[in-house]
């Protein structure tokens, strides 16, 4: 799925391929691999970027012993 159409990928682009291919992904994760300091905004942009798009995606936040991980979530609509 193309989030957007620059030719370069965003932090929003590239979080998104790595999360669609199942994998999970924690604050700091999201720090060191694609620089992202603010992963609250990061995720909330790319729930908007779904629904602009009409996608059946979502993000989903699951918290375990005080470690928040982010994955994606197929949705009905």
């Amino acid at each position: 799925m193309q989030i957007t159409k620059n030719t370069r990928p965003t932090k929003i682009q590239r979080v998104y391929d790595y999360m669609s291919q199942g994998r999970t992904l924690t604050p700091g994760q999201a720090r060191s691999m694609f620089k992202v300091s603010n992963i609250r905004a990061t995720m909330h942009d790319l729930r908007e970027a779904f629904g602009r798009l009409r996608c059946r995606m979502d993000v989903v936040r699951e918290t375990r012993n005080g470690q928040s991980r982010y994955r994606l979530r197929s949705t009905r609509r």
